[in-house]
């Protein structure tokens, strides 16, 4: 089996005998990316492996961990085989003794394995179950204090948030995170950090500091969809999942042409998070359906597709599309503007005469347009 990023993109690009040129094609990107992506010279972020995923024809979790690919494995090491056949032998006490055994001389310290999962999903999903009561927003802080961690609040100069591991696990949040949507994304991230048994680090850094935004004068974390580290990745996964259930998420309105205003109801009351964090939830769930793009300066600076190829990180805003009026065209209070445009002003692989609905928000006072398109049957 294949054990980093960079040979599972190699080895899938070459079992479906695609040049890097010819991948490079379809993920929108130049064949020198890939090539250092498959070298190990550089690591894809989450929005590049969202794009290899589709193209490669395989999950991004495969991508990520080497879990749900539906390809033949390659064959595993000798030691990993001779490893994987002690453990099949032994009964289901012993095997638990080794996983906290593997974990003690990872980070030297005792960690209680209860139940496995494959997945940061799948580990979300059973907190909620065990531990949440059902009521919305979930509240983090009496998850943490039932999961044995000490939240506290202080000035952070590495990042928006801080885990320590330890026998006395604690979460250090920045008390100068503006927002409280994107200080409890910052939270929900560290305990899927610390609830998820191979994340065997002692620390833990959640959104480091990068840049400032200095017309309003607010220190910004990094984005979650610019990171490149394969357990950040799991741990907003597990933030995103945790902050909104899948089966609430059933209950809004995702199967029709759902308003960004109704959206952003439910995203500010219901579950507390942001409207980019709910947005990108449903293009999980509606892959076929949904996509996002973030624009600032008349450029994309961030997309979250689903099933469909959209334009890349600093590519020109189309003219024709209604977030390109927002920069020409500038509002002084929040606003959306919408209305059906053709669907190669963001897709690559646009059809022809192809039109999808566009739903576009802007902020003044964030200076980013925010556009939600629903791709039409």
């Amino acid at each position: 089996m294949t054990n980093s990023v960079h040979e599972r993109i190699k080895n899938r690009r070459k079992e479906l005998k695609m040049s890097q040129t010819e991948l490079a094609n379809k993920v929108g990107l130049k064949p020198p990316a890939i090539s250092q992506y498959e070298s190990g010279v550089r690591k894809p972020s989450f929005e590049a492996l969202r794009k290899l995923s589709f193209a490669l024809k395989v999950s991004t979790e495969y991508l990520v961990s080497g879990l749900t690919q539906t390809q033949n494995q390659d064959q595993l090491a000798n030691s990993d085989r001779v490893f994987l056949k002690i453990i099949h032998s032994l009964n289901a006490h012993d095997k638990e003794k080794l996983l906290e055994y593997a974990a003690f001389l990872a980070t030297g310290r005792k960690i209680k394995v209860d139940l496995l999962f494959d997945s940061a999903s799948d580990y979300a999903d059973h907190l909620l179950k065990e531990k949440a009561d059902g009521t919305l927003p979930i509240d983090l802080y009496s998850l943490a204090k039932e999961a044995g961690i000490k939240v506290l609040e202080d000035d952070l100069e590495e990042g928006e948030g801080l885990l320590i591991q330890g026998d006395h696990p604690i979460i250090l949040l920045d008390q100068n995170i503006p927002f409280q949507a994107r200080k409890k994304f910052t939270l929900a991230t560290l305990i899927g950090h610390f609830l998820i048994p191979w994340h065997l680090k002692p620390n833990y850094i959640s959104r480091k500091y990068r840049s400032k935004n200095e017309q309003e004068g607010i220190t910004m974390g990094t984005s979650s969809l610019l990171t490149d580290e394969v357990e950040e990745m799991e741990a907003h996964k597990f933030a995103s999942n945790l902050l909104i259930p899948s089966e609430e998420l059933l209950k809004d309105p995702i199967n029709q042409r759902a308003t960004i205003e109704e959206l952003k109801t439910i995203a500010d009351t219901k579950y507390q998070v942001s409207l980019f964090s709910l947005l990108n939830r449903l293009v999980d769930f509606a892959d076929d359906k949904y996509a996002v793009v973030q624009s600032q300066h008349s450029k994309i600076i961030k997309v979250y597709q689903g099933k469909r190829m959209l334009k890349s990180f600093d590519v020109e805003v189309d003219p024709r599309s209604k977030a390109a009026m927002f920069f020409c065209q500038p509002s002084e209070q929040e606003e959306v503007r919408e209305g059906e445009v053709p669907a190669n002003c963001w897709l690559l692989d646009a059809k022809e005469n192809e039109i999808v609905y566009e739903q576009s928000i802007y902020n003044p006072k964030v200076g980013k347009v925010l556009t939600f398109l629903t791709l039409e049957s």
